[in-house]
């Protein structure tokens, strides 16, 4: 268990809150200019001087207040050395009533309504089919990625933060999750989530295969026991991994074994002349939006995005809807990042990351020559000259009703060009007769003979 615990802002603060924050902000900057401008004493600067030069740096107006005058004689500065003070803390400080308004405005914006917490909840769980048999441990896991000297790190992170590690929103999930007010309410729209389910936020680190727990200072002590077995498994699992990716590293001749391989990762991650710290997310074929029924006991070999939905839970197609339009959109990126990339690599991707050197923090170029290069390293995407990266348009595969399908289709513009003009192919397994159906560029379904 960490020393000291760590907590994140989820709660939308109330008005009062935010003006206490406001004030406690403006007072230490107060305190600050008395010492350094006006050289008093902690013993001379008391709460009610800091308070009123506060309100006469922020109304604004040319007449010092008489209070102020007052308690500032008694802390030894006349009206004359206010003036000054007042113009350093509007100018230099930007002390105004405008600037005060921004800062509230922007404090406001921080967190979530009880509201957006239960909306959240609810949609994140429904996404993932975690409606019922919930475990005592529930973990959200986000995804990361550690290397040094490696400006593609951003590359490695997740593509739905912006190139961003993930583990601010697995901990604020959590939080939400965990939030007895937020059960309350999910419990009336019918998704109980029992008692003692205690939602546990992580992070794995794709290049050395390593999960952190978050919080586990909040973690109830009737589930030390789980959490404990928890962390056996995805230290076995971190292992297996680690032995498996390095079975596809080039330099590698023969199979290493589990602690041979997991030294192997780490190393990788901190050498400052690795040019593939780890593949990434190269390889990727297709999205599967479905029940894990459908890919239960199949060697994916890492090549497919996994959306656990069941439409049988989503009559309206709200949960859908919002993984053709979010999800899917990201992993087309991933996907067309790759395939330009491999297709022609000194064009649409950067070339070798041997010869790369950093620009300012917004690109690279390659040796001397001043064009900014674009998309992925050759490393990335190639093994030697043969193409690591099969150059695939993302193959979408959902399970569900193909007439909830086509409504989507026909409500979303990014769909219609995603299928239309063949950036992705779409196939979707019909709960209805149990056929594979594939969508052609017209907008009509053909039944798809024999088994995928």
């Amino acid at each position: 268990m960490p020393a000291i615990a760590t907590t994140l802002t989820v709660d939308k603060m109330a008005p009062a809150e935010t003006a206490e924050m406001l004030a406690a902000e403006h007072h230490a900057i107060v305190r600050k200019v008395l010492h350094e401008h006006a050289e008093l004493r902690s013993s001379r600067i008391t709460p009610a001087l800091v308070e009123a030069l506060r309100q006469q740096a922020l109304n604004g107006q040319a007449e010092l207040d008489p209070s102020l005058v007052e308690l500032a004689q008694v802390a030894g500065l006349t009206p004359e050395s206010l003036r000054p003070l007042l113009d350093i803390l509007r100018r230099q400080y930007d002390l105004t009533a405008r600037a005060a308004s921004r800062q509230k405005e922007r404090i406001t914006r921080t967190g979530f309504t009880l509201d957006e917490q239960t909306l959240t909840v609810d949609t994140a769980l429904r996404m993932m089919g975690l409606t019922q048999n919930l475990a005592r441990l529930v973990l959200i896991c986000a995804h990361g990625s550690t290397s040094e000297n490696n400006p593609y790190e951003s590359a490695l992170d997740c593509g739905a933060c912006g190139g961003n590690e993930g583990k601010p929103n697995a901990r604020v999930l959590a939080m939400m999750a965990n939030n007895q007010k937020v059960r309350e309410r999910l419990a009336k729209n019918k998704l109980v989530i029992p008692p003692d389910t205690h939602f546990l936020a992580g992070q794995m680190d794709t290049t050395t295969d390593e999960v952190q727990l978050f919080d586990l200072e909040d973690v109830p002590p009737t589930h030390r026991a789980d959490l404990a077995r928890l962390q056996e498994d995805l230290k076995e699992a971190s292992t297996l991994t680690s032995q498996e990716r390095c079975a596809r590293f080039p330099e590698i001749q023969q199979p290493l074994d589990e602690r041979a391989a997991e030294s192997h990762v780490r190393k990788r991650s901190v050498d400052w002349s690795q040019v593939r710290p780890e593949w990434g997310l190269s390889s990727n074929t297709a999205f599967v939006i479905g029940r894990r029924e459908l890919t239960k006991g199949l060697n994916l070999e890492g090549r497919v995005f996994l959306q656990s939905y069941d439409a049988r839970q989503d009559p309206n197609s709200r949960l859908l809807e919002v993984l053709m339009t979010g999800p899917q959109v990201v992993a087309q990126w991933i996907n067309m990042e790759h395939y330009f990339s491999a297709v022609d690599n000194d064009v649409y991707g950067s070339g070798s990351k041997i010869y790369h050197n950093v620009v300012g923090r917004i690109g690279i170029m390659s040796g001397p020559w001043s064009d900014l290069r674009l998309g992925l390293a050759r490393q990335t995407v190639m093994n030697g000259d043969v193409p690591y990266h099969e150059p695939m348009r993302l193959l979408t595969i959902v399970e569900a009703p193909r007439g909830r399908i086509d409504k989507l289709v026909e409500r979303h513009e990014v769909l219609r060009h995603f299928y239309h003009n063949e950036w992705v192919h779409l196939v979707a397994l019909d709960p209805d007769d149990q056929e594979w159906y594939r969508y052609r560029p017209t907008g009509e379904w053909v039944r798809i003979d024999g088994t995928l």
